[in-house]
């Protein structure tokens, strides 16, 4: 049972390949550089892979570094809140630093302040937050 859609062109198979492989990089370089968006770049590197390599994207999908971001959020549809703290701290500090640069023109500064909201509402209102067992907290339990 094939579980990707590759492309069928080897062309263009190579170049999902290659944004894979350089999303991976940089999402994985995010796990230890705060400005830098470790889950999304994971799913840009889960959406080239599935495309451009089927044993690739089964690789990727086995790995740890997937199931420690990505995977954890897929399985309990939830983040842990600090994960949602260190989420927003990433978001916040990519802002901060677009809105010190872009000071000047007030379209780049209403544009990074409604995409920060969002980011906000959604980590308060719409993700769920994964509440840790007590018989983790315990360990009498």
């Amino acid at each position: 049972m094939k579980t990707t859609e590759q492309h069928s062109n080897i062309v263009i198979r190579y170049i999902f390949l290659t944004i894979g492989a350089i999303s991976f990089c940089l999402g994985t370089a995010g796990i230890v550089l705060p400005i830098l968006p470790t889950v999304p770049f994971y799913v840009l590197t889960l959406f080239c892979l599935a495309r451009g390599s089927e044993r690739f994207h089964r690789m990727f999908l086995e790995s740890q570094l997937y199931k420690k971001t990505v995977g954890a959020y897929e399985r309990d549809k939830a983040l842990t809140l600090r994960a949602k703290l260190s989420i927003l701290a990433s978001v916040t500090t990519i802002m901060l630093i677009g809105a010190y640069f872009s000071r000047n023109i007030p379209i780049a500064l209403i544009i990074m302040a409604v995409v920060w909201i969002a980011h906000v509402i959604a980590l308060l209102f719409v993700v769920k937050t994964k509440k840790i067992a007590s018989y983790i907290l315990d360990p009498s339990y």
